[in-house]
């Protein structure tokens, strides 16, 4: 006879811990939306893995250096997106839209798109940029 699996276990959040009794997973939905989180020792995210309350998923890299860049992987209401991320402004992404038409992004670090390149869906390419000042 076998036996009957064991009953689910039922909460809001689950968090993992090292043999130090440090947090370096947690699973949670108290917020109403699921995620999943890679802690550091020091309880900041590593990694996060979660869903926005239209149900879109996301993947979030954190640096450990502070003025480092960042990564995501992302499925937003425009499509779907990688994106890099340095604080103080700078970024690139790449990207897919709804529509079908891709490109590639540069911002610099005052925030400013200065470089883009874009696939339209009927295959019509556009180089977008502003030129070097001397």
């Amino acid at each position: 006879m076998q036996a009957a699996p064991p009953a689910p276990v039922v909460t809001q959040e689950i968090r993992v811990t090292d043999a130090q009794g440090h947090a370096r997973i947690l699973l949670s939905a108290r917020d109403g939306t699921p995620t999943i989180q890679l802690l550091r020792g020091d309880d900041t995210p590593g990694a996060t893995i979660s869903l926005d309350g239209a149900g879109r998923p996301a993947i979030r890299l954190a640096n450990p250096a502070a003025n480092s860049p960042t990564a995501s992987l992302e499925i937003d209401d425009k499509g779907a997106h990688v994106k890099f991320d340095r604080p103080g402004g700078a970024s690139s992404y790449v990207f897919l839209n709804n529509a079908g038409g891709s490109g590639i992004v540069l911002i610099d670090a005052a925030g400013q798109r200065k470089a883009g390149i874009v696939l339209a869906p009927d295959g019509t390419m556009s180089v977008q940029g502003i030129a070097p000042t001397p």
